[in-house]
């Protein structure tokens, strides 16, 4: 753990205010969800990932549009990777997205290249080739996207495959 050399006092109801700076470094936006968990005599706050919750069950979902189409794919949250399966793009998880990636998030643009194109995924990494990108949204909230990713011309079945993907997540995420 780093410390930031912040203290604050904790209010008659219990309250800690974590301040405008780390809550800016850490992109933590007005409303968002932290998850509490304690170790000896720390508290420790994360950001909570409802797409997190399903990540065994995305992945093997990812790894079967993977296995029957050819193409990669993606699943992120609003600032990592969650899931990435595909020969392009192993061991992608748990890495940051790129700013790019994130305007898409924010803008809930949905990408159909029909020419291949250069994009940051994460600030180190450019993928090149042709990309379906669709944000997964739920209760108007874009809480990430799917990315289907090949170096070939894809078919209408990267779009297919990425909405039956989202349809699942909205499905079966737990919204409360």
């Amino acid at each position: 753990m780093k410390s930031t050399g912040v203290v604050r006092r904790i209010d008659d109801l219990g309250r800690i205010v974590i301040p405008k700076e780390i809550r800016r470094n850490l992109k933590i936006r007005d409303g968002e969800s932290m998850e509490v968990f304690i170790d000896l005599d720390s508290i420790i706050l994360k950001k909570y990932s409802k797409l997190e919750d399903i990540n065994l069950i995305a992945r093997k979902i990812c790894i079967k549009i993977n296995e029957l189409t050819g193409y990669n794919v993606i699943l992120t949250d609003r600032e990592k990777i969650i899931v990435s399966i595909g020969k392009d793009i192993q061991n992608f998880s748990n890495k940051l997205l790129s700013d790019s990636i994130t305007s898409i998030i924010d803008n809930r643009q949905v990408i159909k290249d029909y020419e291949p194109i250069d994009l940051y995924i994460t600030s180190e990494f450019k993928l090149s080739g042709y990309f379906y990108i669709t944000p997964v949204i739920i209760e108007a909230d874009s809480l990430g996207v799917i990315i289907i990713y090949s170096q070939e011309k894809m078919d209408n079945t990267a779009s297919i495959s990425a909405q039956l993907l989202s349809y699942f997540i909205c499905q079966n995420i737990d919204i409360n």
